[in-house]
C-alpha cells in the first residue's frame, strides 16, 4: 500500500462541499487520490452475504458512501500533499447517513496503520448538533487504554495531546478541532458522528481560531479515557457468583474489556465499547427488545490493512426475528421502535470492537420499550 500524505489545512482549504463528508472522511479522500483508485468507487466494498439479505439487510453498512471528487479539485490536493513534510497511511472505510438511510445519523469511521502528520487535518469549526468523535488503539488486552501513538486535538480552543483511548463529546456550538496525528506507532480507530437522527449530510461553519487559552482545561470535563465504575466486573463475591453463572448459561468463553463510555460527561448520550478479544459463545445474549430512540451497532474487525473489512470472526445478529450472520465489519442502523437482539459471537478468532450508540435519546437513560409479542399479551 502507498504511503499518503497528510492533508495540510495551512495550505490548502477544503472546498465548503467537501466539507460536508466530514473530517475524519476527508482523510479517507487522500487514499483515492494517492493511490490512483477512482474516487466514485469508495462505496463499492459490499458484504454479499448473509448480513446483506433479508427484510432488514438494508439496516447493515459494510462500506463508504461513494464520493464524487472532480479532477480539478484532486489535483489541488495532490499539489497540496506534496508539501508535506510527513506521512500517514490510512482508510476510510465505514460511512453512514441519511443520504444513505433515512433518519439515520452521520457517522465516518478511519483506519490510521502508521506514521505522523505534519499538519492539521482540518480547521476549528462548529455543528448545529451533537457529535462525538473517537480515538481508540489497538494495543490488545496487555494496554487496552494505550492508544498506540499521540494525536493533538483542540477543543474550544484548548489543546490537548491524546496519548490514551477516548471519547470527546461535542455539545452543540462548541468550537473544535484541529487535530493532527503526531505519532501513529499500531493501528488507531478515528472516527466521529452524530448523536441526532435525520442529519443527511455532515455540515460545519468555520470560526477564527485562536490558541490563547490553548493551555486550560475548562473543557476536559468533555473528554472521557475510561468507563463508568459501575459497569466494571464487580468484586462482591456474591455479584461475581451470578456474573459467572450468566457466563455458564451461555456457553461463554470470550475474553473482553470494556473500555469507554460517556456516562461520566454531563449531557451526554448512551454510547458504549468493548473489545472482544476471544473466545465464542454457545447461546444467544441480550434478549430481544427495543426502544423510542435510534441505535447504532458496530461490529469493527482488527485484522489490518491487508484485509481492511474482514471482521475476523462470525458474529450473529437479529432484527425483528431476522437473523443476519456477519463475516465483515459493519454499522448497523436500528431505527426507532424496532425489534432487534439477540446476539452471538459464534467465533472470535482476532479481536472485534463492539459498541452501542443511543441516537435521539431524551435525557441521555437508556430506556426500553416491550418487545411486540410482549404487547400482545
Amino acid at each position: 500500500m502507498k504511503r499518503v500524505p497528510v492533508f495540510l489545512e495551512e495550505e490548502f482549504d477544503m472546498p465548503l462541499k467537501f466539507r460536508a463528508i466530514g473530517f475524519a472522511a476527508f482523510l479517507g479522500i487522500m487514499v483515492l487520490i494517492f493511490t490512483a483508485v477512482s474516487p466514485k468507487l469508495a462505496g463499492e466494498t459490499a458484504q454479499k452475504e448473509k448480513g446483506e439479505g433479508g427484510k432488514y439487510g438494508k439496516y447493515f453498512i459494510f462500506d463508504t458512501p461513494s464520493i464524487q471528487l472532480p479532477p480539478e479539485e484532486a489535483a489541488k490536493m495532490k499539489e497540496a500533499q506534496k508539501k508535506g513534510k510527513l506521512t500517514e497511511e490510512l482508510n476510510y472505510f465505514l460511512g453512514l447517513d441519511g443520504t444513505r438511510l433515512q433518519g439515520a445519523p452521520y457517522m465516518s469511521f478511519v483506519w490510521l496503520w502508521k506514521g505522523s502528520a505534519g499538519g492539521y487535518s482540518e480547521r476549528e469549526h462548529v455543528h448545529n448538533f451533537d457529535e462525538f468523535i473517537g480515538f481508540i488503539g489497538t494495543r490488545g488486552p496487555e494496554d487496552p487504554h494505550g492508544l498506540g501513538g499521540e494525536a493533538e486535538f483542540w477543543l474550544g480552543g484548548e489543546k490537548y495531546l491524546l496519548t490514551k483511548s477516548c471519547l470527546v463529546y461535542v455539545p452543540k456550538g462548541m468550537k473544535h478541532c484541529p487535530v493532527r496525528f503526531s505519532r501513529i506507532d499500531s493501528p488507531i480507530l478515528f472516527f466521529t458522528g452524530s448523536f441526532q437522527t435525520g442529519e443527511a449530510k455532515y455540515e460545519a461553519a468555520a470560526t477564527e481560531f485562536n490558541d490563547t487559552k490553548a493551555a486550560e482545561r475548562n473543557f476536559a470535563k468533555y473528554i472521557s479515557y475510561n468507563v463508568n465504575p459501575k459497569k466494571a466486573p464487580p468484586t462482591d463475591p456474591d455479584a461475581r457468583r451470578k456474573m459467572e453463572e450468566m457466563r455458564q448459561k451461555s456457553g461463554s468463553t470470550i475474553e473482553s474489556a470494556r473500555i469507554l463510555d460517556l456516562d461520566s460527561v454531563q449531557g451526554a448520550p448512551y454510547i458504549d465499547f468493548v473489545w472482544m478479544y476471544k473466545g465464542y459463545e454457545k447461546n444467544t445474549t441480550h434478549p430481544e427488545h427495543a426502544h423510542e430512540w435510534g441505535e447504532i451497532f458496530g461490529f469493527i474487525g482488527s485484522v489490518g490493512q491487508n484485509d481492511l473489512h474482514s471482521l475476523g470472526g462470525e458474529v450473529e445478529f437479529w432484527v425483528d426475528g431476522e437473523k443476519h450472520v456477519l463475516h465483515k465489519s459493519c454499522l448497523v442502523w436500528i431505527p426507532p421502535n424496532l425489534p432487534h437482539c439477540p446476539v452471538r459471537f459464534a467465533q472470535i478468532d482476532k479481536p472485534i470492537l463492539w459498541f452501542t450508540i443511543g441516537i435521539g435519546m431524551k435525557g441521555g437513560g437508556y430506556t426500553f420499550s416491550k418487545p411486540p409479542a410482549d404487547k400482545k399479551q
